[in-house]
């Protein structure tokens, strides 16, 4: 599906006039009577992109590009035209994934080719067709307004993967929580997203700073400040993106030191129970005499019941005295 807005300039006294969707026999002859034009193509096909490439001139190597998926970010200079192609990300099936849009820019025309799920730019077709002044910047300010609405669609991404990351860690820090599998495998999820971003970003980035030192957009300082602006603002997002995978990273350490911590204070208070009853079994040990023998049988001076009573007496004080003092220390 191709979809169009038309500009038109009065000679009596330079105003704009807006047309929308006109015929394609219509457009191919205004276009090259020096029109301005926006053409959209939604899920192109081939007999669509022969059309552009017969309308606009485009060369072969742009003509191939426009039909494939490349999934890389990229530009490609040619004295008529520049080829760019980014990415709209999202998300499908807890992946993130990303939808390439295709931008030639013209010295009078602009040109994008998406397929239909890639609607981040919408407002900015809306402001083009709403707003005649945004116009006056050329082409260069149409690829701008594609680009800034791009960059955007990462934020809402990057929130939503901040504040998933921030409750798990609200989470970590209450004392009744339990750091088990089910709360590991979002994090590595988060994390995978987050590496996938990275790498969509970073060639995104390297476009506009090559699209910066473009002569074309040297015409007007306030069009190459305002890709200036946009280049700052990816930076930006790379810069959340690496922020994100370090809290991610610290909220995998933290459920780590909680498990280990848990380990420590299991291994704790078997030693502490090991040692409450090592006094018992060295008194019970102690007066079965299994381990010694004399040459004449030894008499004590009390009954078998009252020596019974003491040694039960000194087993019981000493589980208590042991007990108290392991919970005065903090160890129970």
């Amino acid at each position: 599906m191709i979809r169009s807005l038309l500009v038109e300039r009065d000679p009596n006294d330079a105003s704009l006039t807006l047309r929308r969707n006109v015929e394609r026999d219509t457009l191919t002859a205004l276009v090259r009577a020096g029109a301005m034009a926006w053409v959209d193509v939604v899920n192109p096909t081939h007999e669509e992109i022969e059309w552009l490439a017969a309308t606009f001139e485009l060369s072969l190597a742009v003509t191939q590009d426009l039909l494939r998926a490349d999934r890389r970010p990229s530009l490609l200079v040619y004295p008529t035209h520049l080829f760019l192609s980014f990415f709209q990300p999202y998300l499908q099936a807890g992946q993130v994934q990303g939808y390439e849009i295709h931008c030639v820019m013209t010295d009078t025309c602009f040109i994008t080719v998406r397929p239909a799920a890639a609607d981040a730019f919408e407002d900015a077709y809306d402001r083009a067709a709403q707003n005649l002044d945004a116009w006056e910047g050329g082409s260069a300010y149409l690829l701008y307004l594609t680009a800034q609405h791009i960059v955007d669609a990462y934020y809402p991404l990057l929130d939503r993967m901040s504040n998933q990351l921030n409750a798990l860690e609200e989470k970590l820090l209450d004392s009744g929580f339990q750091a088990d599998e089910k709360w590991r495998k979002p994090v590595y999820r988060i994390k995978q997203q987050l590496i996938n971003l990275r790498q969509m970003v970073a060639p995104q980035r390297e476009v506009l700073s090559n699209v910066i030192g473009e002569a074309r957009l040297g015409e007007t300082d306030n069009i190459r400040d305002l890709f200036r602006h946009l280049y700052e603002r990816l930076l930006r997002v790379y810069d959340v993106i690496d922020s994100q995978r370090d809290l991610s990273s610290n909220v995998l350490d933290m459920m780590q030191n909680l498990e280990s911590r848990k380990m420590v204070e299991a291994v704790n208070r078997l030693t502490i129970l090991s040692m409450i009853f090592l006094p018992l079994t060295f008194l019970s040990a102690w007066f079965e005499l299994g381990f010694a023998t004399t040459s004449e049988p030894v008499e004590l001076p009390i009954s078998g019941a009252a020596m019974f009573a003491i040694i039960i007496i000194g087993m019981i004080l000493s589980t208590v005295l042991l007990m108290l003092f392991f919970r005065r220390r903090g160890w129970l």
